[in-house]
Parts: C-alpha cells; sequence; structure tokens
C-alpha cells in the first residue's frame, strides 16, 4: 500500500500506492492532495447491504442486495448513438428479474451463463418486468462477502466507487492510528467521544450504524468545538474604539424621502438597532436574519448610505457573480440617483475597467462595490472602508469571516441571511454577532401558493404553462441533477429542457446549471430576465441570486430531494412582481410526505426553519451532512444544535477556569481540524 515506510498523515497523496499521477491529479480536482485530506474525506452517504433479499420479495424504489444465478445475457448497440446495453437475465429460484448496463465492455466475460453473482442495486417496474439499472456487481460472492455497511463517496470523472472504497480503506487502517488527539483530554472524558483513530476508521468502514453515530458524534463535536474556540477568540479580539462612526446624515435622508413606500416596522427596527452598534466606535458585527422578499436590500442600501455620510465605502459581498451582479443592480437602484457612486468588481470585469475601479476605490470616489470575495483581495485597497455586507452569509464559513476581519479589523460587518434559523439557534452558530430580525414582509404582497402533484398530473401542468405563458408569466422548472443517470433515475436538468421544447414548441425556453461557466449562465438569465426565453429549466443555481419580477411559477421535480429551507428559499424566486406566485412540487412519493404537507401550508420562514430542524433531526446513517458554507466534514451546525450548544459551555469552561485570552483561544481553534488541514495542505 506505501511506498515509502516514512509515510505520514501529513505526506502527499501520491506517497501511497496507487495513487500516480493519473489517480492523484484526480483526487486533487476533489481536494484531496494529502493523506491527511483523504483521512477527513468522508462518504457522502452507505448503503445497508446487511441483507440479501429474495427475488420473489424485492420492493420496487428499495435498493436491495441479491444473490442470483445469470440466466441469459445479451450486448447490443443503441441506435442514433451507437452505445452498448447489456441485459442479464437472473434467477433464484423464487423468481426472476433483468439487470441493465449501459456503455461497459466486457460484461459478457464475466456475466456468462449459469454464473452466480451477488448485486445491489435499487429494483423497478420496467412494464412488467423487475429491472436493476447499471447495479453493483461480485461474480462468483457470496451473499455476506458482499454484504455489510458500504460507504459511497462523492466523485469526479475518471474514479469509480469501487477503487475509491479500497484505496480509502486501506489508507484509514494504515494512518488512522498515527493521528494525534487534538482535543484536550478532559473534554474527550467529559463527553466520552471516542478515540480520533476510531471515529475515522468508523466513518469510513462502519461495523454497525450504532458505532458510526458514535463516531460522527466524536468528529462533529470536535468541529464545532473548533468553531466555538474561533468565534469565543474573535469576540475576545473586538475591541477596537476606533471604527467609522455611521452617521445618518444627509444622503441617508434623501434615500429615505425617496422611497415610494413606507419601510415595515421590522425594517425600521433593524436599521435602529445596526445604527445604534455602529456608531460607538467599536467594530460592529451583526447578523441579519430575513424571510425571502422581506426587504434586507433596503436595510443593507440605509446603512451603506449612512457610511457614505461618513466619509467612509462599503463592500457588498457575495458567494457568486451572478449574486454580486444583483448586489450591484440594487445599490444602483437606491443610491446612485443620490449621487453615491457604485461599481461591480467580479473577474468578469475586463482589464482596463478593472484599473479604473480599483483607481477609484483607493482613492475614495467610489463609494459602495459590489462584488465576490476577490473584492478584498490584496490587490485592491480602499481610502476608507467602513463596512463590508455579506449577503447570502451562509455560504461563508467562520473561517473566511475571521480572514475578512483580519483583512479589515476596523470595518463594521454586516451578514445577511434569507434562511431564516430561530434565534436561539443563531446565537449558538453565530456567537460572535449581535442579530437582527426582519419578521414582517412588506405590505400588499401575496404569498406564494404550493400545490404538490404527481408526474401523472404532467399534461395537466403543460396545459396550466401554456395559458400561464399567454397571458405574460414566466416559469423556472428545476431539476436534482444536471445529465440523466441511470442508476439514480432522478430528473435531469438536460434531460427535462429537450422535453419541454419537444412539448411546448410555441414557449422559447432556457437552460441553466452549474457546469456551466459564468458568461454561459448570464446569457441564459438575460434571456429569461428580457422575456426571449418564457422558461427557464436548471439546477439548485437557482436557489439565489435571480431576481425576474415577471417570473411567476416555480416547478421543483423531487422535491423530497431538498431540505424544506432549501425549497422555501427556491420558492421565494417567484411572486415579486404583481402576478400571484405559485410553486408546484412534482413527487410521486405517495402519499405526498408530511414534510411536503407542511411546506405548502406556510410560507413562513421561521416556521419552515424550525419544521426542518425538527425533521432532520440527529444524524443518520443515510449521509453525512457535506456543509460546505463551513467547510465541515462531520459536523452540520443546525442539525446538531445540541452538540454546539455542548461545545460552546465547553469553551466557556475552559476560559473560566484556565481563564483563556484571544491568543490562546485561537491558538486552541488552530490546533484542532481546520488550522492542521491547512498545515497539512501548506
Amino acid at each position: 500500500m506505501i511506498k515509502t515506510l516514512k509515510a505520514t498523515p501529513a505526506s502527499p497523496i501520491t506517497s501511497l500506492k496507487g495513487a500516480g499521477p493519473g489517480r492523484s491529479a484526480k483526487l486533487e480536482r476533489m481536494g484531496l492532495r494529502t493523506v491527511y485530506d483523504l483521512l477527513y474525506f468522508f462518504p457522502r452517504r452507505y448503503e445497508d447491504r446487511r441483507r440479501v433479499t429474495k427475488i420473489s420479495e424485492l420492493v420496487p424504489g428499495a435498493p436491495s442486495v441479491v444473490f442470483a444465478r445469470v440466466v441469459f445475457l445479451e450486448t447490443r448497440r443503441l441506435v442514433g448513438n451507437n452505445k452498448l446495453i447489456t441485459t442479464c437475465r437472473l434467477t433464484d429460484g423464487t423468481g426472476e428479474m433483468e439487470a441493465v448496463w449501459f456503455n461497459i465492455r466486457g460484461l459478457n466475460r464475466m456475466l456468462c451463463e449459469g454464473a452466480e453473482a451477488a448485486l445491489f442495486g435499487m429494483p423497478l417496474f420496467r412494464g412488467s418486468t423487475l429491472q436493476m439499472a447499471s447495479p453493483e456487481f461480485a461474480v462468483g460472492a457470496a451473499p455476506e462477502a458482499f454484504a455489510g455497511i458500504v460507504p459511497v463517496y462523492p466523485l469526479t470523472e475518471g474514479l469509480t466507487q469501487k477503487w475509491l472504497r479500497q484505496f480509502t480503506k486501506d489508507t484509514a487502517a494504515r494512518f488512522a492510528p498515527l493521528l494525534e488527539e487534538r482535543l484536550p483530554a478532559s473534554l474527550i472524558e467529559k463527553n466520552n467521544l471516542m478515540p480520533i483513530a476510531a471515529a475515522i476508521s468508523q466513518m469510513h468502514v462502519p461495523d454497525s450504524p450504532e458505532s458510526w453515530k458514535e463516531a460522527r458524534r466524536r468528529l462533529a463535536y470536535e468541529e464545532l468545538f473548533t468553531l466555538q474556540a474561533a468565534l469565543a477568540a474573535m469576540r475576545a479580539k473586538n475591541s477596537e474604539k476606533n471604527a467609522v462612526k455611521a452617521a445618518r446624515g444627509p444622503i441617508y435622508d434623501a434615500l429615505m424621502k425617496s422611497l415610494p413606500f413606507t419601510p415595515t416596522s421590522a425594517q425600521t427596527k433593524a436599521i435602529a438597532e445596526i445604527y445604534g452598534d455602529a456608531s460607538q466606535g467599536r467594530p460592529m458585527r451583526r447578523l441579519l436574519q430575513g424571510d425571502v422578499g422581506c426587504g434586507k436590500s433596503l436595510v443593507a442600501a440605509a446603512f451603506a448610505a449612512g457610511l457614505c455620510d461618513s466619509g467612509a465605502q462599503t463592500v457588498l459581498l457575495a458567494p457568486t457573480e451572478t449574486l454580486a451582479a444583483q448586489l450591484y443592480a440594487e445599490a444602483e437602484k437606491y443610491l446612485a440617483p443620490l449621487g453615491v457612486r457604485c461599481a461591480l468588481l467580479t473577474a468578469s470585469v475586463k482589464p482596463a475597467a478593472r484599473r479604473e475601479i480599483l483607481a477609484g476605490l483607493a482613492d475614495g470616489a467610489i463609494q459602495v462595490a459590489a462584488g465576490t470575495h476577490s473584492l478584498l483581495s490584496e490587490e485592491a485597497s480602499f481610502h476608507m472602508l467602513g463596512a463590508a455586507i455579506i449577503d447570502e452569509q451562509q455560504r461563508f464559513g467562520v473561517r473566511q469571516r475571521a480572514a475578512l476581519i483580519e483583512r479589515a479589523p476596523r470595518a463594521h460587518l454586516l451578514m445577511m441571511s434569507a434562511t431564516p434559523i430561530p434565534r436561539t439557534t443563531a446565537q449558538t452558530i453565530y456567537g460572535d454577532l449581535e442579530i437582527s430580525v426582519i419578521d414582517e414582509m412588506p405590505p400588499g404582497r401575496t404569498p406564494v401558493a404550493t400545490r404538490i402533484i404527481t408526474s401523472q398530473q404532467m399534461p395537466e401542468l403543460m396545459r396550466f404553462l401554456i395559458k400561464e405563458t399567454a397571458s405574460g408569466g414566466r416559469t423556472f422548472w428545476i431539476c436534482p441533477r444536471v445529465e440523466e443517470d441511470p442508476a439514480a433515475a432522478l430528473p435531469a436538468a438536460k434531460k427535462r429542457f429537450e422535453w419541454l421544447v419537444k412539448k411546448l414548441p410555441p414557449i422559447p425556453a432556457s437552460l441553466i446549471h452549474g457546469q456551466m461557466d459564468y458568461a454561459e449562465k448570464e446569457a441564459a438569465l438575460d434571456k429569461f430576465r428580457a422575456g426571449d426565453a418564457k422558461i427557464l429549466v436548471g439546477t439548485t443555481v437557482l436557489e439565489v441570486g435571480v431576481n425576474v419580477p415577471e417570473a411567476s411559477v416555480i416547478i421543483i421535480e423531487a422535491p423530497e430531494r431538498y431540505g424544506l429551507s432549501q425549497l422555501h428559499q427556491m420558492r421565494g424566486r417567484v411572486g415579486r412582481g404583481k402576478r400571484r406566485g405559485l410553486c408546484v412540487l412534482i413527487s410521486d412519493e405517495q402519499p405526498a410526505p408530511s414534510r411536503l404537507s407542511l411546506f405548502a401550508q406556510t410560507t413562513d420562514g421561521f416556521k419552515i426553519a424550525e419544521a426542518d430542524l425538527a425533521f432532520r433531526g440527529a444524524g443518520e446513517l443515510t449521509g453525512t451532512m457535506q456543509h460546505g458554507a463551513q467547510s465541515f466534514k462531520a459536523a452540520d451546525p443546525v442539525k446538531d444544535i445540541d452538540l454546539a450548544r455542548q461545545a460552546k459551555e465547553d469553551v466557556d469552561w475552559l476560559i473560566r477556569t484556565e481563564g483563556l485570552g484571544a491568543e490562546k483561544l485561537k491558538a486552541l481553534a488552530n490546533d484542532a481540524f481546520f488550522e492542521q488541514k491547512e498545515n497539512h495542505e501548506a
């Protein structure tokens, strides 16, 4: 397995046998550069293969292990695309089933007639035939050798599950025992935590659901403890007294007088809280929570206006260029008429325009700038940066927040989120931030109606879309996948787009997904915004940053694949104009899951967040939350709120008993998962 006896968890992944130049390049595409990276590269879900099912007892839609004998095998080419399709018929004495593979060569040499094989897949009826599409199989394997709790990892093109499973299993067996404990021994004993070596091993090769849960609890606690230590360090350091004092002067007054509407009482309260905090001479650190469409952008503009009155600059930060462009458009709408110069700085800005914007930021001519996090790179310098306002803050982690504060330690920080979470939960997760909440919607906005249908009702939906489009409406259509995967049997955006073009040729459609580059995405969005496309088909790339007031309908396929808060974000894309909004969920799970029924009954984001938390519950063997926003590998700070609270209590306990200050807290955080990973990568 190992090329050198001196390899350690910090060694490059190329030191492992089997990770040659080709494979290591593919692993690096997934962020796996060191042995340590691989140890903490946890499965996205697990398959429970502990029970072998007889063919006669198979349940359509329930993934199962079958042990059967091959009675027939045929390979042929599909007409049109020249791809191979292999069909295999099997029996176990209780019944017959088919297995189908696409474009895999050499199956006829392995699955010859009379061969016995173990298979794992999802059985479905194709007509009257029970069939598994692209099942995993092992020829001659005894059922018990093929069964068990099997990890399923994220992949990249050129790597297979079978190879990555074995590679990771061997690596964990060799290197997990070499990992050092990073948590204080007192906390491991106090919380009855599994040793780190055992936890890593059980995450990759669980003995049982119970042992996996204990492993995940250990790793989640460590990540949450790191988070709480970092937050405590940030709170301790936030004692600067020379921040810009935000003042409500002539620009602020002009903005408020120019509004064609009266701000809601919740907006007014949030603005007052922000100014009350930002006028004290110390850096404000505040989270602004509010439902989709509640008017957070006005609050941000009002804060930026007051900073302009104080002679300071404001940056508006977003996780994507599309959302950054949306923030820029909002700033222009509110502030440009008042003489405030705004700019948009992203990777797509041409070099000449980029130089002009950077010069304007340096000499103070540009007062408000929108962009991605690259806006706070070393390249940009500011005449007087007064505040950073971050939209969709849940997509940024605490370390990114800390880096931002290091870059601009005297600037105010306002983080905005349209994904509400209960206040007590927010206080635990964002312990370094004060919290403001906008809990009411502007008057006159009609709630978006939600309907749940099945795919059998698609003809009725098509007739409705024809009428809706004819009367001026536009439609978002969301699919869970970009491309079709026969094994997953999930709707794919590309396939749905092609289908709609054929079914509704008079209605122009456009396609958008995460595999497109920024220019392609913007072109698709521009067609939809301009009305040249009436239907925009895409993936959850449409979840945020798209504001098309004419959009009146959003259709979401396989909604059971998403959390309620994510569904609520997507629903918020419609009903923003004069037309009433409608959200259609296409689910073939009957009866409809209770969580979807609850979602259809309310548009209150805070109620939905609480329900989401209740439904998600504690960690289950079905998967590990890959919480990209916080770079967590095992923890979900919302799902694991009790664990997060315990971690916070433990950090507070260490501060009280050991008198830890900012630097010691930072060192404690840096000694844990995140900094260790960074050191190994370096």
